[in-house]
């Protein structure tokens, strides 16, 4: 059971849409000009000792106003532009089992958008990354502390060291396809933007053994699937948003799938940007072969704030008494900087 329960997997959350570097890093800067936020995990607590992930990240635009001066001699006429190119690092560290094994992951983020029209665009994004990988040997257990009667602690194993630590760049690219078509009807936004993205993890495929040895233990590559929609039902406070995340790592497979309802309780004013869109949301996720996920979160002006529970419903049940393991989230949006700028719009140019 120990070894089927630790078959090794990356980093991963149940609100997988907060967490942009880790499904695909040409998502980064794809929401709002600047976000930052803060994630904590733990699971399995019901079990053994508590796994707990916890973790930083922050991404922004690297241009800060979305309009562009047609001429320079011509300072009161706009057109819309795009920002192209967008950045974001973030931080993430994992700790498991009695032996403490702990990860540690860096990531840098780069990706660019290339529009298609006002509508559509595709986005590129490239990861490096910087992983630790540690464990405390001395708190396992090994055969040759068997004396033949019965397990002896003060036996000291050949295979036990105090410590261990493991170090390797990692790198990674992913490609998302964007269409956002945001209208307004009096005072109700009636938005639906859907994207589809794919992204490729472990693209060196770097060894991940502690201890020299003759076979090459290289970590699997792994493809990461995942799209998501928000569409606004018309001229209502009610929005859908269903998506679903695939990752496939060698002989290992997930499929997060579910929905999220939103009641909107305030639009965003329409010129300044003072004014931000609020919301509850509802939403449900299943993992397949694994857990059920409820989740809540409520949007705010400037700060987002959401909690999941993981019911565990694989055949560990029994022993976690459906008890799997609960996720928090607390998010920073910044606002826009070119507020309070109504500007004339020219022909649209890209």
């Amino acid at each position: 059971m120990a070894c089927n329960a630790l078959i090794g997997q990356d980093i991963h959350f149940s609100q997988f849409h907060e967490q942009n570097s880790l499904i695909n890093p040409a998502l980064v800067g794809s929401n709002r000009l600047l976000r930052a936020g803060i994630v904590y995990r733990n699971q399995w607590s019901s079990v053994s000792n508590p796994f707990t992930t916890y973790g930083f990240s922050i991404d922004s635009k690297l241009k800060a106003s979305n309009w562009d001066l047609v001429e320079k001699t011509r300072t009161m006429i706009f057109k819309q532009s795009f920002n192209k190119l967008a950045a974001g690092l973030s931080v993430y560290k994992d700790k498991a089992g009695t032996s403490n094994l702990e990860n540690l992951n860096v990531n840098l983020s780069i990706a660019m958008r290339f529009p298609i029209n006002i509508k559509n665009s595709i986005s590129f994004g490239l990861q490096g990354s910087f992983v630790q990988k540690s464990v405390n040997r001395s708190k396992l257990l090994y055969p040759d502390q068997f004396n033949g009667a019965y397990y002896d602690a003060n036996m000291l194993s050949q295979d036990a060291q105090n410590s261990a630590t493991l170090i390797y760049p990692d790198f990674g690219s992913g490609l998302v396809y964007t269409y956002d078509k945001n209208e307004r009807v009096a005072a109700i936004a009636n938005q639906i933007k859907f994207q589809l993205g794919y992204a490729v993890y472990h693209l060196t495929q770097p060894n991940k053994h502690f201890v020299a040895s003759t076979s090459n233990e290289k970590l699997y590559m792994k493809q990461v699937v995942y799209a998501d929609l928000l569409y606004d039902i018309k001229n209502s406070n009610i929005g859908l948003a269903p998506s679903v995340l695939i990752q496939l790592q060698g002989p290992s497979k997930e499929i997060l799938a579910g929905i999220t309802v939103k009641r909107y309780f305030k639009d965003a004013s329409k010129y300044t940007g003072i004014v931000k869109r609020t919301s509850f949301n509802m939403g449900v996720f299943y993992r397949n072969k694994d857990a059920v996920i409820p989740s809540f979160s409520l949007d705010l002006d400037r700060i987002s704030v959401g909690y999941s529970y993981d019911i565990n419903i694989s055949n560990l049940a029994n022993a976690s008494k459906l008890k799997g393991g609960s996720e928090i989230t607390l998010k920073f949006k910044s606002t826009n900087p070119y507020l309070y700028q109504r500007k004339s719009r020219s022909k649209i140019d890209f």
